[in-house]
């Protein structure tokens, strides 16, 4: 294996900077849930279902880390979960999987969170009317926003080619091509 490129998304994608990204993208994203629910069901709000809306809301995040780690099952071995203190007070969850993973693998444990909770909060939605709960569509947004690294990062991988391995270093990642 020899290294094609070696990305240090630490300077490039700081991360205080892709969070306000993330921020925004959520903000962005519960702007236009608000907007599309007004028109559908003008002022027509229901709080029966926010206490359930909110407890989602909370397990959100270590829900999108669960599947993560879940869809990287097959280099279980090499996964390493870190539990790190950002912003001096919240406690964040930081998986790095030690060994190089195919594209598609690493593509599809990036972004298989997304579409699994998506999925999951859509037939929530069909079964039961909480899109009604302004909470509910606060915790579509959050879901927007917890993603929007993992987008960036399949974005910059997406080009290469085909047969490279994907390894995370400690300053982003490098990129293998086999001989």
């Amino acid at each position: 294996m020899r290294c094609l490129k070696s990305v240090n998304t630490v300077r490039r994608d700081n991360y205080h900077r892709t969070i306000l990204k993330g921020v925004l993208s959520w903000f962005v994203i519960l702007c236009l849930l608000f907007l599309v629910h007004n028109f559908l069901v003008p002022g027509n709000f229901s709080l029966e279902y926010n206490g359930v809306a909110f407890l989602a809301l909370i397990f959100i995040y270590p829900l999108h880390k669960a599947l993560y780690i879940l869809a990287s099952f097959k280099y279980r071995s090499n996964i390493s979960v870190q539990f790190v203190r950002r912003f001096y007070i919240s406690p964040c969850i930081q998986i790095k999987v030690k060994h190089m993973m195919p594209k598609r693998d690493y593509l599809f444990s990036l972004l298989f969170p997304f579409f699994a909770i998506l999925f999951l909060l859509i037939v929530w939605m069909m079964m039961v009317p909480i899109w009604n709960s302004p909470v509910f569509l606060i915790l579509m947004a959050v879901h927007f926003g917890i993603s929007y690294p993992a987008f960036v990062l399949a974005n910059n991988i997406r080009n290469l080619p085909k047969s490279c391995f994907i390894e995370e270093a400690k300053r982003g990642y490098s990129v293998l091509i086999s001989d």
